[in-house]
């Protein structure tokens, strides 16, 4: 089962899902994408508090890049978790029966003690979707 995890700019919540999903199942199933083109040229590598906070959890976030989102992205997915607003998805996607939204506020520009609580909430998210499975 392939999962993607969407969020505004896969810069923070989306790659810290992906990242904890894979970490946990042992596997390669999940993969994270944004929708906005800015947050490719504005972090050509990993955001440095994204990092720094995975890696207090023991999971090294540091080779991983920002995506965007694509069609093919969509139709290889099985399940999909948006993190952004339902205005922030493409038409094709605001509609489809296998998007769920988990309302997570974005921690970018956020202090390291509210971005940790932001990857603990992802954190129990992405746990608590794995015992359902």
């Amino acid at each position: 089962m392939k999962i993607l995890f969407i969020c505004r700019g896969n810069v923070g919540r989306s790659q810290m899902a992906e990242a904890f999903y894979n970490h946990y199942t042992k596997s390669i199933n999940a993969f994270s994408a944004g929708v906005t083109k800015k947050a490719l040229e504005l972090y050509p590598k990993m955001d440095h508090t994204i990092c720094k906070i995975m890696k207090e959890k023991d999971i090294d976030v540091s080779r991983q890049r920002v995506k965007l989102l694509t069609r093919k992205m969509v139709a290889e997915a099985d399940e999909i978790f948006a993190m952004c607003q339902i205005s922030h998805l493409p038409n094709y996607l605001s509609k489809s029966k296998k998007v769920k939204y988990w309302k997570i506020k974005d921690p970018v520009k956020m202090n390291l003690a509210d971005t940790r609580k932001i990857r603990n909430k992802i954190d129990r998210r992405i746990k608590s979707l794995i015992k359902k499975k």
